[in-house]
């Protein structure tokens, strides 16, 4: 992910009942991810079954900006690449890596699936601060390889053949150079319900996470509380829209939580390729100001 995933993931039993599981994985660094990380999906409803025994490469870029409550801002730039894999029609594994450029006066631990604290921070923002003096503000840019987050989904039997549950367990391998700032060096791990239903053409739907996450050398990091309510709109066999409110609770002491407003279009370009645009807005301080990317996937014909 935004990371992680982030938004609607139908179930393959809703496939079985003649919509095909058409779904766009982010890992946004709105961390949200930055989500993600943070990770989206959405459903489009056209004609066949999704087969076990089913791959999915996918390839993104998801750009972030915001103060995040400092005195300067932080622009996050992520590329993930996600392999996905479902043996069967209950179950769905993924492994995502993305490659991280990061940019602003540090401190910076944002939300979503994640762990990004870039330099010493100056004490006003999201951060482990208090290592600088004055109103001294130092830009640090790094890049480089983020952490390494896989993902396995589990889909229930639909319920009175209307809702729809998916429980998903993450883990965040932490590859990431944490003296660069990349990664917190600490392994962190989710574990995420999402319900959601079909209405005509929409699909509404509810996010509930617990994300647990390793403490810092000089800052004890909170586990959060992430929820997410949205709907998809299908617009027709090819494509689909979709939008939600996500909120999580602040990862330290001295942050502010995230609320953030999320929107996407997606578009099944042929029978194995299929492209997505999104963008977000921030409405506190602990989120992204703004953000966008854009994601495509693969699938190998059978």
């Amino acid at each position: 992910m935004r990371a992680g995933s982030r938004f609607l993931l139908f179930a393959k039993w809703y496939c079985a009942a003649h919509i095909q599981q058409t779904d766009v994985l982010v890992s946004c660094m709105k961390i949200n991810q930055l989500a993600g990380a943070i990770l989206i999906a959405s459903g489009l409803s056209v004609s066949g079954v999704a087969a076990a025994d089913e791959w999915k490469y996918s390839l993104g870029t998801d750009i972030s900006s915001g103060a995040y409550g400092d005195s300067e801002d932080t622009e996050i730039v992520s590329t993930p690449f996600t392999v996905s894999y479902s043996p069967s029609a209950s179950w769905t594994f993924k492994a995502s890596l993305p490659w991280t450029s990061i940019e602003g006066p540090g401190g910076v631990v944002p939300g979503g699936d994640g762990g990004i604290v870039i330099g010493p921070g100056n004490g006003r923002g999201n951060g482990n601060g208090g290592n600088q003096t004055g109103d001294e503000v130092v830009i640090t840019e790094e890049s480089g390889l983020g952490d390494l987050w896989l993902t396995g989904t589990y889909s229930l039997q639909p319920i009175a053949q209307q809702y729809f549950v998916d429980l998903s367990a993450k883990y965040k391998l932490p590859v990431a150079d944490e003296d660069k700032g990349l990664g917190t060096g600490e392994a962190d791990y989710t574990l995420q319900a999402e319900v959601f239903t079909v209405v005509d053409n929409f699909t509404p739907f509810v996010t509930v996470a617990r994300k647990y996450k390793g403490d810092l050398p000089e800052t004890e990091l909170r586990d959060v509380w992430y929820t997410s309510v949205g709907s998809g709109y299908r617009l027709s066999e090819i494509a689909s829209v979709g939008a939600s409110l996500d909120y999580q609770q602040a990862a330290t002491a001295e942050s502010d939580a995230q609320t953030e407003i999320f929107g996407y279009y997606s578009h099944k370009l042929s029978n194995q390729w299929t492209g997505m645009l999104y963008g977000y807005l921030g409405l506190a301080d602990g989120s992204p100001d703004q953000g966008f990317g854009f994601q495509v996937s693969y699938r190998p014909a059978d």
